[in-house]
């Protein structure tokens, strides 16, 4: 089965947490499903788990009752995805909004790779646009660095105005 990440899990952070909700549902439903086999009726309440995570399970799942080999197979993969996938770092003036991090994270991964893991910074002084960093390219559209490079520097052109 191919595994398919929602946009809310974007960087290599958000990732490894989304593993570590996982591991801790496998273990759980390791147990519940030992206690089935041996017809325990008390059962410990299931851990509490991101959205993304339960959405992923139940993705992977399919619709079928989960196994134990499905849930290693979850894992495996998981851990496949972290090891493979490439990344991209995009640095912004400001503190991005959720939902502009999902559309960019949305765009990275239609239009580059669709596995692609995107981490995100602040930078105060790029003044507004965006840095991006992809493997060894840098891509700037700063505001910072579009005054650096005009043909008059800044302030002749504020006198002027």
């Amino acid at each position: 089965m191919k595994l398919s990440l929602p946009d809310t899990v974007a960087s290599q952070q958000d990732l490894a947490s989304l593993i570590s909700e996982v591991h801790a549902y496998a273990k759980w439903a390791s147990h519940e499903l030992i206690k089935q086999k041996v017809s325990v009726k008390t059962g410990t309440p299931q851990p509490a788990i991101s959205a993304a995570a339960s959405q992923l399970i139940r993705d992977w799942s399919g619709g079928k009752p989960l196994t134990q080999t499905s849930i290693d197979s979850l894992l495996k993969e998981l851990d496949e995805y972290k090891k493979t996938a490439p990344s991209m770092t995009i640095t912004l003036a400001a503190v991005a909004p959720n939902e502009v991090k999902a559309k960019l994270v949305g765009w990275a991964r239609a239009n580059l790779a669709p596995n692609m893991l995107v981490s995100f910074q602040m930078n105060r002084h790029i003044l507004g646009g965006m840095v991006v960093n992809y493997g060894s390219h840098i891509f700037d559209w700063s505001f910072r660095r579009k005054l650096l490079s005009a043909e008059k520097p800044f302030h002749e052109v504020f006198v002027n105005v």
